[in-house]
């Protein structure tokens, strides 16, 4: 049988080796309540994106967020930690964590900010701890390749506490092919 598979991209593959070297060698920041985000920039963001600036899901408070993580991680030729939320969101002038934290669910939901790594802790997987920032929206193959709990984070992001994340998600979820919908699951996700 022959299937046509899509082909991941190289860059996506040593990313993937390298978020797992980092975190194999410790290479994490403990900010007293949790292991802080590892930011991973894609190699091909050298300048700022303008497909972000015409995205019409994207608010202005995501494109913000997702401005701040690349201008975090693109100077970094070695690690690079996402900010507690707090932080960030006086970064980006906003007076809640939680916008924050909406922001970044609809950065993931739209594949800007890719989950890459994640952490076990006591047995069950934790909250992402590795980001892949993008210059454009991640290919769904190489979204899967680096973050396999990416549906059943979509499929949970549809019963979200925030409107705006719920929609998303559902428009993100119904825009899915069946096949990719319905593939088994190895894990679940935060």
């Amino acid at each position: 049988m022959n299937q046509c598979v899509p082909e991941i991209q190289p860059e996506t593959r040593a990313l993937k080796e390298l978020s797992a070297a980092k975190l194999t060698r410790g290479r994490s920041h403990y900010d007293g309540t949790r292991l802080r985000t590892l930011l991973l920039l894609n190699s091909g963001c050298d300048e700022w994106p303008s497909t972000l600036l015409s995205d019409r899901v994207l608010q202005p408070i995501d494109k913000v967020l997702l401005l701040l993580a690349i201008t975090i991680a693109r100077p970094a030729a070695k690690d690079a930690y996402l900010p507690p939320q707090r932080a960030l969101a006086m970064m980006a002038n906003v007076s809640s964590p939680d916008t924050v934290w909406r922001a970044i669910s609809i950065l993931r939901c739209t594949r800007w900010l890719v989950a890459c790594q994640r952490r076990y802790c006591k047995g069950r997987l934790s909250e992402p701890c590795a980001y892949a920032v993008c210059s454009c929206p991640l290919p769904m193959p190489d979204t899967l390749f680096l973050d396999p709990d990416y549906v059943p984070f979509l499929e949970k992001s549809v019963r979200h506490g925030h409107g705006r994340v719920r929609t998303v998600a559902d428009l993100v979820l119904s825009q899915l092919p069946n096949d990719i919908r319905s593939a088994p699951r190895t894990g679940t996700s935060a």
